[in-house]
């Protein structure tokens, strides 16, 4: 038995391999089966082939020119069904003229059985042969033709991909014939068939043209899997004899269990490494996609998702428009949150877009699906406004520059389904049917996660906002009291100066002490109301556009104002480190914290006690790592209660039994403004530590950050008698943040990001 016979025969049963795959995807599609009935047709062909050349019937010649007579129409049929999709936009026509010749085929057959057996002779091959691949070249023709014809360039490089291997196939099929008139040629035609009809195939399932990138690693892999698979079958029984025949059936099985296992994750592995290799476009979208989607559960806010999501769309170069709505605060409509490409509309309104958003909530909206659906509608007596329906969701779609919307779905219910929190659209212009299923996939997931963020930061907000009216309400009782008392002062003075017909009650002296009440009273409402205002001022200076501060020059000045106020036995202590860096920010703002710091350290400390400032350098901080200067306001007074160290910063919230609660509320929103931190470290009867955190306006160089002297890194100013400088004290102005105060029995209290009143 010849090469030829051979091959004839494993080209009928992996053919007709293909067409059963093709069918049993789907019974009803036309295009499904006409390309199924034009493969088994080429299947039944090589089949008769081969038993022709394995055993001498001659009849088996006859039925093999009758399944070849057949090729050329189902074959035209079948591509030009395939052309006419709206994808490709080819016109709809039937073999018309290729049937004519098949009936005289058919004729000349049925009186080659009947009387003369012409199809023997050479005159009845040639023409029959030039007919048949005739028919075959008119396909080719066909998709030249349209080839032509397409405008779009992705398009029209992958219909001449198609016409390019259809000339291929068919000239090496042809040459196949050429061992029957003793000329020596390689059987390649039906491989090129095989491989031919299983790309065609693959174009059915995905609803496009595959490209060469495509082409090409489905090629790779399918002959990777065939050389690997036949490794392992030879491997475990080409050492067995012919005698051997228990042991050989047994080897087979072994060899199939072995392929059958091995199939799956070898053909998996393949198929990713050759993607990634050819297809970089296709896998780098994907790998940016699933990366951002890993990404969402740790994000709340729904812009920096929004960014995430577009940047990775945007970088991928696999989409060239995008977009995401997402529902507004009063749920009427949808707004545009963020896009790539052309900007599409900036809002969708709900009653409008009924249509398009219950087309979304079944799931997706493709528009290639719609075209297919417009091409189906038939002649039903509802089929114009079905068409005009379709047509006017195309359009619509074509505004939102998007060939695919997934929506957002939330965890609500309504009547009309799920709560619909946005939409995601993509589009490539590139092409038409761009995207395939895995494609599908990861941009629904994607629409999942999207989804969850929108839901956790609603519920954020939900809980800032019910933390904002709670600090709000303290805020307002607060303030409500402070301005109680002075106001219950100054009507008892007043009401002591007269009596009920109006004429003084008291004599000059308790006149004049009832109106110093009434004056002292009065001002320190205005202090009151006064620093509200000031404390609720939106805008401060900050860190953009400041000049640059030093910050050893801000506590020297501090330390003399607090020199000026009389405590009984408190010593100021005030150590500064000469090598400093700068800050950016206003001398002023920052001397108001530091002097509020200092006076509450004071007054912490009744029964008198030491109130150490000093300045340092920082390698991290709460902020993280950076270059910081630290500014701490340690003091030996009765400490802070655990509790409430965490409501130290809440406007209006004090420990002292005359204040506002206004200082520390003010003081971090200055440092805040300034870019820094507030940190507090306290202890019950030992004292409390302040230390404020403010980024350094220019890098400190590496070598002066780490080099710690043992003298003249401090000077001291304020004692009696300077200090000298001890190995101790520079351990505390070590580049860790631990060395703040001694291990304290109470956590820190930190400053929050923002202040919790401001929402």
């Amino acid at each position: 038995m010849d090469v030829q016979a051979v091959s004839s025969l494993l080209a009928a049963l992996l053919m007709l391999a293909i067409g059963a795959s093709v069918l049993l995807r789907s019974r009803s599609d036309r295009m499904y089966t006409s390309f199924a009935a034009f493969t088994f047709t080429v299947s039944a062909w090589h089949l008769c082939s081969f038993i022709d050349a394995a055993t001498p019937r001659p009849w088996m010649r006859w039925l093999s020119l009758w399944a070849a007579a057949t090729i050329p129409p189902l074959a035209i049929r079948f591509f030009r069904i395939f052309l006419a999709q709206p994808s490709i936009g080819g016109p709809k026509r039937g073999p018309r003229v290729t049937l004519a010749w098949t009936l005289l085929a058919y004729a000349a057959l049925m009186f080659s059985a009947i009387g003369t057996p012409i199809h023997e002779s050479i005159y009845f091959q040639i023409p029959f042969g030039l007919y048949v691949f005739g028919g075959l070249y008119r396909c080719v023709w066909d998709l030249w033709i349209q080839y032509r014809a397409t405008t779009k360039r992705a398009e029209r490089t992958r219909v001449g991909y198609l016409a390019l291997g259809g000339v291929l196939t068919t000239t090496l099929t042809l040459t196949d014939v050429l061992p029957r008139f003793g000329i020596p040629w390689p059987a390649v035609g039906n491989v090129l068939g095989i491989l031919y009809l299983y790309f065609l195939s693959q174009t059915l399932f995905r609803y496009r043209l595959l490209d060469l990138n495509e082409l090409i690693g489905k090629m790779a892999v399918l002959g990777t899997l065939v050389v690997l698979l036949s490794a392992v079958y030879g491997l475990l029984l080409y050492w067995i004899d012919s005698g051997q025949q228990g042991l050989y059936l047994l080897n087979a099985l072994v060899a199939a269990f072995v392929i059958l296992i091995l199939f799956e994750p070898v053909r998996n592995w393949l198929e990713n490494s050759i993607n990634r290799w050819l297809l970089r476009q296709r896998t780098e979208l994907r790998g940016r996609l699933d990366a951002v989607r890993r990404e969402l559960p740790s994000v709340v806010d729904v812009p920096d998702m929004v960014g995430r999501i577009v940047t990775a769309l945007e970088e991928s170069r696999r989409v060239t428009d995008a977009g995401m709505y997402l529902l507004d605060a009063d749920g009427a409509g949808y707004d545009r949150a963020g896009f790539v490409g052309g900007p599409p509309p900036e809002r969708l309104d709900a009653n409008a877009e009924r249509a398009l958003l219950d087309r979304v909530r079944g799931g997706h909206l493709d528009i290639d699906q719609l075209k297919r659906e417009r091409e189906e509608v038939g002649t039903a007596p509802d089929a114009e406004a079905k068409r005009t329906a379709i047509i006017a969701l195309e359009e619509r779609l074509h505004e939102l520059h998007a060939a695919l919307v997934f929506p957002l779905f939330g965890s609500a219910e309504t009547e009309q389904g799920p709560w619909l929190l946005g939409l995601f659209c993509v589009r490539d212009d590139r092409t038409d049917n761009a995207f395939d299923p895995d494609d599908f996939d990861t941009f629904r997931q994607l629409a999942i996660g999207a989804a969850r963020v929108i839901e956790s930061s609603q519920a954020y907000e939900r809980v800032k906002e019910r933390d904002r009216l709670a600090a709000l309400g303290e805020m307002a009782a607060g303030l409500a009291h402070e301005i109680r008392n002075p106001l219950g002062a100054i009507k008892g003075a007043a009401q002591l100066l007269m009596t009920s017909d109006g004429k003084p009650a008291a004599n000059a002296s308790e006149t004049a002490e009832f109106l110093q009440i009434i004056v002292e009273e009065a001002n320190r409402l205005n202090n009151v109301v006064t620093r509200f205002l000031d404390y609720a001022r939106s805008e401060r200076p900050g860190r953009e556009g400041a000049d640059k501060v030093d910050l050893n020059h801000v506590v020297r000045k501090t330390q003399q104002l607090l020199l000026q106020e009389q405590h009984k036995n408190v010593e100021l202590r005030v150590r500064t480190d000469d090598q400093l860096p700068q800050v950016a920010g206003d001398p002023e703002s920052l001397l108001q914290v530091f002097l509020n710091l200092g006076q509450n350290a004071l007054q912490a400390m009744p029964d008198g006690g030491t109130l150490e400032i000093l300045t340092t350098r920082r390698r991290r901080s709460r902020l993280g790592y950076g270059q910081f200067c630290e500014v701490r306001f340690r003091d030996t007074g009765i400490g802070i209660p655990r509790d409430r160290l965490k409501k130290l910063f809440i406007p209006f919230y004090t420990t002292k039994q005359k204040g506002t609660g206004l200082g520390l509320a003010i003081s971090h929103r200055i440092i805040n403004q300034h870019g820094g931190t507030i940190e507090v470290r306290s202890t019950i009867g030992q004292g409390s530590t302040f230390s404020v955190f403010l980024p350094a306006a220019e890098p400190i160089p590496l070598s002066k950050v780490e080099d710690i002297t043992e003298t003249g890194r401090f000077a001291s100013r304020g004692d009696a008698t300077p200090t000298p400088t001890s190995p101790a004290a520079n351990s505390e102005s070590a580049t860790t943040n631990e060395a703040v105060v001694d291990t304290p029995a109470e956590p820190a209290a930190v400053a929050p990001a923002t202040p919790s009143t401001t929402g």
